[in-house]
């Protein structure tokens, strides 16, 4: 080996270490800020609160949603901006970014990611702050968050204990019409994950035994909590049906792998997300419960079938998917997540820097998460 090869072979080495700590680095960072934020926001929240308790409802809810975008731009500071995420979007996604209305989003469940993806997509539509989510009841236990979710508006379900009272009450604060609401909803409930085979397994034996096309991309959806939203929440506008699919999911040999993860995420491994949108009005939406089950199983039939684009063992039919669907790239604007990172380092700054400022941080994060945890125990909200 020649002298110029050592040389060449030392520097991509050294290329790939410095690569590896800059990821590393950008994963500890992002991590620390996000979650270490919680005591500065939650104190955001509490004064806004206390503010507002002479106002109506709505416009307390109109200056937490404000709160609540500010925070989610700082998520997509960090998995987006400085990942330098390609996004890429496909069906209405066009469409839907000129509208402002009402929606429930049903989305695809394969990583613990799929969260930020309605982030990517409301921010594009001017209504970051209307998310809320059906999430499962474990997610309580986040210090401050936990509590701070459902006050924000989103829905904590059972797993296999599912309160249709619990729920049908969470959504009756949601009636409001001046209270727009985007309605994250996975119907699936369970992630599809080819490193647990069991999940999916039984999924594909509950459709075999009940005569419904078995699911090759997804899991049978469920549809109590699908239909208690559009039996209640008239104000919604239409449902999108959102697909979201990971860039290097699908190995050398066209086997189809788990989609990355948080920790995946933030270290860069995931490069573009191709993320697909269609738009169904309500009026297309059956009322009756088992019409639903039909309908919606059957829009993931056709949601299985836009994913075998993505995960199809033809590598050079997934090499062209962009352009035979007509993907176009939407990129944000730096300032749009940027801005949320320097207002929070503001805050943070002199909380950490003072003495009070510490003590306040830890008082919040102490108190604040063990009334949180009382409150919800209290209310019993799942």
């Amino acid at each position: 080996m020649s002298v110029v090869q050592m040389m060449e072979r030392y520097c991509k080495v050294l290329e790939a270490h410095v690569d590896l700590f800059l990821k590393s680095v950008r994963y500890a960072l992002g991590s620390v800020i996000m979650f270490g934020m919680a005591p500065e926001y939650f104190g955001l929240w509490l004064v806004w609160r206390g503010v507002s308790l002479m106002l109506p409802g709505w416009m307390f809810q109109w200056g937490d949603d404000k709160l609540y975008s500010l925070y989610q731009r700082l998520v997509l500071f960090f998995f987006e901006t400085c990942t330098r995420l390609e996004v890429v979007l496909y069906g209405d996604a066009y469409d839907v970014l000129k509208k402002r209305e009402s929606v429930l989003y049903l989305g695809n469940h394969q990583s613990t990611v799929d969260w930020i993806v309605a982030d990517m997509v409301s921010l594009r539509c001017g209504s970051l702050g209307h998310l809320r989510y059906v999430m499962k009841d474990t997610l309580q236990l986040i210090p401050l968050y936990g509590f701070y979710f459902y006050v924000h508006g989103c829905i904590y379900v059972k797993r296999g204990k599912f309160s249709q009272q619990k729920m049908i009450a969470s959504l009756d604060y949601l009636k409001n019409p001046k209270i727009p609401t985007w309605l994250v909803v996975f119907p699936e409930g369970t992630r599809y994950y080819p490193g647990h085979p069991k999940v999916i397994e039984k999924s594909e034996k509950y459709a075999r035994d009940n005569n419904i096309q078995v699911l090759k991309h997804h899991l049978v959806p469920k549809t109590r909590g699908t239909w208690l939203v559009t039996k209640i929440l008239h104000a919604i506008d239409a449902i999108y049906d959102v697909s979201a699919f990971y860039e290097g999911s699908v190995n050398e040999e066209g086997i189809r792998g788990n989609a990355p993860q948080l920790i995946g995420m933030l270290m860069g491994k995931c490069k573009k997300i191709h993320i697909h949108i269609r738009r169904i009005p309500m009026s297309e939406v059956p009322k009756d419960e088992e019409e639903l089950k039909v309908w919606l199983h059957n829009l993931y039939i056709k949601k299985d079938e836009l994913a075998e684009n993505f995960f199809t063992k033809d590598k050079e039919a997934r090499a062209s998917v962009q352009t035979r669907l007509g993907g176009r790239p939407h990129s944000l604007g730096l300032w749009s997540t940027l801005s949320s990172f320097l207002v929070f380092t503001a805050i943070t700054v002199p909380v950490l820097c003072t003495k009070i400022g510490r003590q306040l941080y830890l008082q919040l994060l102490v108190y604040g998460t063990l009334g949180g945890y009382g409150w919800l125990a209290l209310r019993s909200v799942c």
